[in-house]
């Protein structure tokens, strides 16, 4: 379920001030997203999920129950009286960064635990809401810092139903609002970066997951794709900032638009055991800022802003799940490439229980 840290990729997805004109168009077109989720569904189309055994079709034996990807976002919306609860963590390092010519440049090592909480429920069988709350703790040098990171709240509607022996997958669109719960402006310099941990933008966009499991024999094989693109809004900074800065920095940054895409398979090896990978990549235009940039300890006038940024990264991961509604997943994620962006390597756990 997708959005990362700042330390890791240098961008962390998710306080700006906005202004009501923006505010009432979002709710204007909030009512309208929910007005047309509740028309009636179409006949063959967002029907309920089947957990067990595959009835009519003699040369499969079951069902797969899927519980990963590790990162990709659900597919699926969950039924009103079935919410799901996934608490997960990530341990890991940032060793390095790619510059801008996309060669790889070692850096001292930024260890992090990131624990998170991710949380499902159906309003409908149509329509559901996925709220995604990360934690994280930063080591380096010898100082640390635990703080929140920022918020992301999924309004989801569901367009199709995987419909075996068609073409018709799982279409979900989602409409994706980023909290700027992390810390983001006057941050410490005796913190190293630590206590770095949001971009103080509150950000919403549109995102698409196209689903489809193909059945051959006793080993399913689920394809997962997505895109995802946010617009954010502007950021009042003053002192040291994620974007920059330092002492008597007070100005204005306009932050780079994100685009974030997955795929991801998802194979049976048995009912219970399964394996699969996520690939993603994510693409940021550059941040620019207006006002005092303010000076460095040194004296120097102080940078301020970021460019453009791209990074590609897989997560390869194995799953066991014990019921339909009870599983795990277990993995690894780290960075093949990128261009002004973090590279990092880390470890993945996750627990999925469906209510």
């Amino acid at each position: 379920m997708i959005e990362a840290d700042c330390t890791k990729i240098n961008f962390t997805k998710t306080k700006a001030h906005m202004r009501l004109s923006k505010l009432s168009q979002k709710f204007y077109f909030f009512l309208l997203l929910v007005l047309v989720a509740s028309l009636p569904a179409t006949k063959g189309f967002c029907k309920k999920r089947i957990y067990g055994p595959l009835t009519g079709y003699p040369d499969i034996g079951y069902a797969p129950w899927f519980t990963g990807p590790l990162l990709s976002p659900t597919p699926v919306n969950m039924p009103p009286d079935q919410p799901a609860l996934e608490p997960s963590v990530i341990i890991g390092s940032t060793y390095g960064q790619y510059d801008a010519n996309w060669k790889f440049k070692s850096g001292t090592n930024t260890f992090f635990i990131n624990p998170s909480v991710d949380f499902q429920f159906g309003f409908t069988e149509r329509t559901g809401l996925e709220i995604f709350a990360p934690l994280i703790s930063n080591f380096k040098n010898g100082v640390s810092s635990t703080k929140l990171q920022d918020i992301a709240l999924l309004l989801g509607f569901q367009i199709a139903t995987d419909i075996r022996g068609s073409w018709v997958p799982d279409i979900r669109i989602d409409l994706q609002e980023v909290f700027p719960a992390g810390s983001y402006q006057k941050l410490s310099p005796e913190k190293l970066g630590t206590d770095l941990t949001g971009y103080g933008s509150y950000q919403t966009g549109p995102l698409l997951v196209i689903n489809k499991t193909f059945y051959s024999g006793d080993h399913p094989l689920a394809i997962k794709a997505s895109i995802a693109y946010l617009f954010p809004s502007n950021v009042h900074v003053k002192g040291l900032n994620t974007y920059g800065g330092g002492f008597g920095t007070n100005g204005t940054v306009h932050p780079g638009q994100t685009l974030t895409m997955f795929l991801s398979f998802e194979h049976a090896i048995t009912k219970k055991w399964g394996w699969g990978f996520d690939s993603l990549y994510i693409w940021q235009t550059r941040s620019t800022f207006s006002g005092s940039p303010g000076i460095t300890a040194d004296g120097n006038v102080a940078s301020m802003g970021q460019p453009s940024l791209a990074q590609f990264s897989l997560a390869p991961y194995v799953e066991y799940t014990f019921t339909s509604q009870l599983g795990v997943v277990g993995g690894a994620w780290c960075t093949l490439g990128g261009r002004n962006a973090d590279a990092f390597a880390s470890g993945y756990f996750a627990f999925l229980y469906i209510f």
